[in-house]
This record gives structure tokens, sequence and C-alpha cells, in this order.
């Protein structure tokens, strides 16, 4: 520290400073996203678990600031900063190894308290830790008169840094190494500045080998024994786990079943199976499944339907590859059109009309993403069928006010003369809109009519048993583009079921 500023050796540490404030960064921005991946088998995919992870993230970033200022004025040289740099790498290496157990343990605590918790004990400390840089740095190099485009510059950097942090995350470490990697990576990233830093202090910079040596010894993630297969995408944590005759496929949220397969029957008996009810109520030629999954109501309707052509849209590419892999997902089959995309914006660009128009759309999780439940959405849907189509939409509600069921009810109402409801069991419902006026008894009269199956025909007597039209209380909101309170709604419906 006491070489000149126009030395090699003080050059060399002026670039050290400006480098730091990108490299803390961007690991902020990458522990803030990563933070919401590790969360979602515990917590779930929602909007509260965001605002309450970066609630509580924001908070430590300005405690972190106002403490990293103070310190600057107090202390002559950079020991005191590299060393909380590598301090908080040795925290976040000692909070891998026993994250998941913490994380299972405030699980119990709810979305938004837990979620707090959680961000409070596993990440609020490096994080503080590392927004100490930016005023830290912009002391050291702040001379005088010059303090404002020094301070510019440093948060200049830092933004470039968290830019680089958000798409080398989102883009590349998440979906190839996975979330824990991804930690660990950040935390190596955090140990290889502080010990940068130290160098100059020998002593002091063999502290910086004990996370770096240690990283190997880091427990991997353990998964029940029933698990056959896990992988992370974009989009989701994926497991493919196998009960009894049965093959699952959860994203996210232990609790999340998207897929279920038994290849000894061919049926799940769950709602899935349901679906095989749309080719008995409308001539099905050509059907469009939105939110695929891996492909269990395909299977189901191809019982009902055996020539029918489907054209099936899911988001996440490693959900058709669990498809493929484990779910004998015929990927290859020339009735089968399988595509990659966003449900809404895929539907905007398709020109086909069909027949039967599969919805079972949901966010990982319990919650349906707001913009696929829409009257501009249903509008959309509903331009796409023919004039006696019939769209079926699985809603999931565990509630005895049944208000999200309610809600998503009268907003199809506002598009399609006919609506009705299924109830299926495990709070499952199975939402009927149909293009042309139909009756409820002309409805059950159709399921009556023997099936080819018999699995089939028991499940169509069983429907007509229990169809019904159902009237939305006055006052239901109705959702829109504008104003969508899904997750308000899923929430509370989630509030009152769970113990």
């Amino acid at each position: 520290m006491n070489a000149s500023a126009d030395s090699p050796a003080g050059r060399l540490r002026m670039a050290m400073w400006l480098a730091t404030p990108v490299l803390t960064g961007a690991v902020i921005m990458s522990l803030e996203l990563v933070a919401f991946r590790l969360y979602a088998p515990y917590f779930g995919y929602s909007i509260y678990v965001w605002g309450s992870l970066i609630s509580v993230v924001m908070a430590a970033l300005a405690a972190g600031y106002a403490l990293g200022g103070r310190f600057a004025d107090r202390c002559r040289t950079d020991l005191a900063l590299y060393s909380t740099i590598l301090s908080g790498a040795i925290y976040q290496l000692i909070i891998v190894y026993v994250v998941r157990a913490l994380l299972q343990w405030l699980a119990g605590f709810g979305d938004f308290t837990g979620t707090s918790l959680a961000t409070l004990i596993v990440f609020a400390p490096s994080m503080l830790a590392l927004a100490l840089v930016s005023p830290f740095v912009i002391r050291l190099l702040a001379r005088a008169g010059r303090v404002g485009a020094t301070a510019g510059k440093v948060y200049a950097l830092s933004t470039v840094g968290s830019i680089g942090g958000i798409l080398a995350t989102s883009f590349f470490l998440v979906p190839r190494f996975g979330t824990q990697a991804t930690l660990l990576i950040d935390c190596a990233l955090s140990a290889a500045v502080g010990m940068a830093g130290l160098t100059a202090r020998k002593r002091v910079a063999l502290l910086a080998l004990v996370p770096v040596i240690a990283l190997p010894a880091v427990p991997q993630a353990s998964w029940p024994a029933s698990t056959i297969w896990v992988s992370e995408s974009t989009y989701n944590l994926i497991r493919v786990a196998r009960s009894g005759n049965r093959r699952l496929l959860i994203l996210n949220d232990e609790q999340s079943i998207h897929t279920i397969r038994n290849p000894l029957t061919g049926w799940t008996g769950h709602y899935y199976d349901d679906f095989a009810l749309g080719p008995l109520l409308v001539r099905a030629r050509h059907a469009l499944v939105l939110g695929m999954g891996a492909g269990s109501s395909i299977v189901t309707t191809r019982v009902a339907a055996p020539e029918i052509e489907v054209d099936a849209v899911e988001i996440d590419p490693k959900v058709v590859e669990a498809g493929v892999r484990f779910f004998d997902l015929p990927a290859d089959a020339d009735w089968l059109h399988i595509h990659i995309a966003d449900a809404r914006p895929w539907l905007a660009h398709d020109r086909a009309r069909y027949d039967l128009a599969q919805v079972d759309l949901y966010q990982g999780g319990p919650y349906i993403p707001f913009y696929l439940a829409t009257v501009e959405f249903f509008q959309l849907a509903r331009a796409h069928l023919n004039e006696d189509g019939l769209l079926m939409m699985n809603v999931f509600d565990a509630s005895r006010s049944r208000e999200l069921l309610n809600s998503i009810v009268a907003t199809l109402k506002r598009v399609f003369p006919s609506v009705m409801v299924l109830s299926v069991g495990s709070g499952n419902q199975i939402v009927f809109a149909f293009a042309a006026q139909q009756s409820l008894a002309a409805v059950c009269n159709q399921l009556n009519k023997v099936a080819r199956n018999e699995t089939l025909n028991r499940l169509a007597r069983e429907a007509a048993r229990w169809m019904a039209e159902t009237d939305p209380p006055d006052g239901t909101p109705i959702f829109t583009d504008d104003h969508a309170p899904i997750e308000e709604i899923t929430r509370r419906m989630l509030t009152a079921v769970r113990p």
C-alpha cells in the first residue's frame, strides 16, 4: 500500500480495486437468482417468494453500503475490505453444507416468514460483505476534486458486473451445472477476489485457501431413494421418481406432480385421465395441448381418439426430455408435434384451428401464471377453436370457498357460451368451456353413451354424474391482463387448506 499510484505496483493495485466491484457485483446478482431456484422446492415459485427474498437482500445491501462507507473512512488500507470478502466466502461455504436441511425446517414457516428467515440466514451475511465493496473502493480511489467521477465509475463497473452475473447465471451456470454448483462457483469467485486482494499479506492470504480446498468436500444434494433422475433447466428443478408401478414427474415443489405414468395400465388414476373425455363430447381430429408436461393427458386422449393429431406446447425442453426418457412420450411420432415455447406467445403466432384444447398450465407449483387465465388469453384460445370446439382446463382449488375456481369460471363465461365443471378429487377440477351453446343434459347424455374402453366408460359415467354448471357469486373477480390477482387468491387457498 506504500507504492506510488504511478508505479507498476500502484497501477496493479488500482486495477485490482476497479476489478473488485465488477466481480462482486456479478456474485451478488448470481446469488440472488440462485436463491430463488434454491427455494422453489421448499417455498414454491410465487411472487411472494420473490418479494420476500428481494426485500431481505435489499436490506442486507443497504446495511453493507452503510457499513462500507464507515469502515472505509476508518481504514487506511484495503486489508479490511478483502478480509471481509474472504470471510463472506467462508461463511457461504459453511452454509452450503447445511442449506437443504435448514430450508426443509424453515419450509414450515410459510412462503413469507420462511423465505425471509432463510434469506437472512443463508444469503444476507455474504450479501452484506459484498456490498461493502463499492463505498470502500470509492474511498480508496478518490482523489481531491474527483470523488463524484470516482463514485460514478465504481457504480458503473458494479452494474456491469451485475449484468454479467445475471446473464451468466441465467443462461449458462444454472442450466448447465445446477443450483448447488453455481453456489460453489460464486463462493470460489468471492474467495478468489479475497485471495487476490490479500496477496501482499501472505499470512492472511493463506486463509483464502480454506474455501478453495474445502469445495470438493461439499456434500452433494441427496434425494429420496425413489428418485430415478434429477436435472435443472432454465425454468425448473426436475425430478423423476418411482411410486410403486408409477413414475412421477415432479417440478420444483415436492408436492408439485406434473405427470404420472403407469406403464402397466396406461392410466394415471388422477385428473389427467379425465382429459380423455374431450373426444367423447366433440369430434376431435386435431387437438392442442398447452402445458404438455411429460404427456399424460396426450396418452389418455389417444385412448379415446386413436387417430387424433396433437400439437403440444411445453415451455421446458428438459421436461420434454424427461417425457421421452421416462414416460414413453413418442416425440418422433408423425401424429405428435411438440413445440418448445411459452403457451401464449406461441398461440399468438399459431394459425391452426383445433377441435379440442387442453390447458394445464402451472408455474412449477400450485400457481397459474396470471397471463394464462385472463379474458384476453381465453379469447385467443377460442379464436383457435372450431365452431363446435371444446376447451378443457385443469384448475387446482382445494378450498371450500372455491374462490379461484369461481374466478376462472366467471372469466371463461366472458368468452365461452357454455361452461361446466367436473370435480375429480384432490382439489382438481376440470373446467369444460364449449365454443357452441350446450346444455348440461345434452353433455351428460353424451357421456353416458358406451365408450370403447372399460376404464374410459367408467370415467365418462362418473363425469356424467358429477358434471355441474357453476354460477359464480356476484362480485367474483374477472381476470384480465390488467388485473389478475391469481397469486393472491391462490395464496389464500393454500393458507386455508394447509395445517
